[in-house]
């Protein structure tokens, strides 16, 4: 700890714990739930038809297994609101932190509402507005408009569910994923009780009752592409489908930024339970859906729906959502519509991720005075950092009114998981170099007494991940068929890294004109 406290805005963050360690574990586990992410890349799996889903899944939790080992590791030694930029800024340097951190965790999630509001849309509104007979409305949801629209309303819902304090977060997160699995009760019920013969026939109904002219073997007939059996074991596509599924799956340490807010935060085991726990979850829970759509609706015609409408395709998006194709399996009846109702209880339990984390993000180094200290107040009676909210909120609202309606806009943003990613190569990184760079701090963690020829186990494990993490990178940077090596998306993203360092430097400048220098401030672990 400092020994001089004016280093920083005040002695203590002011937040309080008012997180258990399973409010943590529900919020790993949303960030890379099923329902919302899951489904909705699923839908680009057809365009690695050589690729199996279930293998590649395998390969993501043996991947992602190394991140959370990290991240448990750094979050038990410095269990502070922050996370990556806490964590990069001591164990790095000041302008590591804000440079690795800021573009990942503010910037780029500000432009993240059209994609929250696109899966709001997607697996919601569209397939509810349909179920109902209101498919004109449906066809809404998915336009343009509808889909910015979409997006203000989780603006508003996050807004106010960020605002409410971790302890009503907490509370509303829990009601809301109860409903979300009673809705996925529901619908892998729906699911075991139907076959790919029955559900061509139910299919081709519904079609018709719609006004589509539409057929189950039409799908698949029009599709030219020759997809491989889901079981296959061709590891080079099912590698390169791996990247694919990080869109979903990487997320388990979405929350690291809150763990200043969470009880036993500093408890390496039970930190690695809720990122873990979370993973296999979400892992075991896609490896028995896989088989599931096989056995209820045939896994050809599923990849061959989700390449003909795959997210982002036009107005009948909505068709490929799991949602809709559940409800068309039970007949479309009451409970079918119940179910589409209760999946809802997933998309709005994960919502407020857009926000939550990067608040933190924001306060941290507000409290650092690394931006304007004004970002650090905690304020009203839910004690939340409001300022950093709306630091969040407002320019989020004006990116997605610009994401929409100014032409050309939206191919800025291909990058976006890409800026994320290179967030969580910072940390890695600043793990491999933990027992170095601060040995006194690492030989506390339960993990330091594990060596390998005299070299700490968790900088093997950071130097593995390290590795996997820049064959992604070349991956995502080669291949098109992620859709982030785009010119102009990459271009945009290396001015908000230097936006970052523009940021950074004017305000090293400024505090050192006030007497404050940030490299000492950033040597020093602030108190919660």
């Amino acid at each position: 700890m400092s020994g001089d406290d004016t280093l920083f805005v005040r002695e203590a963050t002011g937040l309080v714990r008012d997180w258990s360690s399973y409010d943590a574990g529900i919020y790993a586990f949303l960030s890379v739930n099923i329902v919302t992410l899951g489904f909705y890349i699923w839908t680009f799996n057809a365009f690695i038809p050589q690729g199996s889903p279930i293998l590649a899944t395998i390969i993501s939790i043996v991947a992602i297994t190394l991140q959370n080992v990290v991240y448990a590791t750094l979050v038990a030694s410095m269990p502070r609101v922050g996370g990556d930029y806490v964590w990069q800024s001591r164990l790095l340097s000041g302008f590591w932190g804000f440079f690795l951190s800021w573009p990942g965790w503010v910037f780029i999630l500000w432009l993240w509402v059209p994609i929250y509001g696109s899966i709001l849309s997607w697996l919601v509104l569209g397939p509810v507005s349909a179920l109902f007979g209101f498919v004109g409305l449906a066809n809404f949801w998915n336009s343009s408009l509808g889909l910015f629209a979409s997006s203000m309303i989780v603006v508003a819902f996050a807004f106010i569910y960020v605002s409410l304090g971790m302890k009503w977060y907490a509370r509303i997160q829990q009601v809301l994923f109860y409903v979300g699995v009673a809705g996925l009760l529901i619908f892998v019920g729906g699911l075991l009780t139907t076959s790919p013969s029955g559900f061509q026939s139910a299919f081709d109904a519904q079609m018709s009752t719609w006004g589509m002219d539409l057929t189950y073997n039409g799908i698949i007939e029009g599709t030219s592409v020759s997809f491989a059996p889901m079981w296959n074991l061709n590891w080079g596509a099912s590698y390169k489908l791996f990247p694919m599924l990080l869109f979903w799956i990487m997320w388990t340490v979405w929350g690291s930024t809150l763990f200043g807010e969470v009880r036993e935060a500093g408890e390496f085991k039970k930190m690695f339970g809720v990122f873990e726990g979370a993973l296999i979850a979400a892992g075991a829970l896609a490896i028995l859906l896989w088989p599931l759509f096989d056995s209820a609706v045939g896994y050809t015609f599923y990849q061959a729906l989700n390449y003909n409408y795959f997210v982002g395709a036009g107005a009948q998006q909505w068709l490929s959502s799991p949602t809709t194709i559940a409800a068309i399996a039970m007949g479309n009846g009451v409970l079918a519509k119940l179910m589409a109702i209760l999946m809802g209880g997933w998309f709005f339990a994960w919502s407020g991720t857009v926000f939550l984390s990067s608040t933190r993000v924001i306060f941290a180094t507000a409290f650092d005075r690394t931006i304007p200290e004004v970002f650090s107040e905690v304020k009203g009676r839910y004690n939340t950092p409001i300022y950093a909210i709306l630091l969040m909120v407002v320019p989020a609202a004006v990116l997605t009114v610009i994401y929409f309606f100014a032409p050309g806009f939206q191919t800025l943003t291909l990058a976006a998981t890409f800026a994320i990613a290179v967030t969580f190569f910072g940390t890695t990184i600043a793990c491999l170099l933990f027992p170095w760079r601060r040995p006194e701090l690492f030989s506390k963690n339960p993990v330091a007494k594990y060596e390998i020829a005299g070299v700490p186990v968790i900088s093997i494990v950071a130097a593995v991940y390290v590795v996997i993490l820049l064959s992604v990178f070349y991956l995502w940077a080669t291949e098109s068929v992620y859709g982030l090596n785009n010119t102009t998306s990459m271009t945009f993203l290396g001015v908000l890294y230097l936006l970052a360092a523009v940021i950074y430097f004017g305000m090293k400048y400024y505090r050192s004109q006030q007497g404050v220098d940030l490299d000492n401030l950033h040597s020093e672990i602030p108190q919660d």
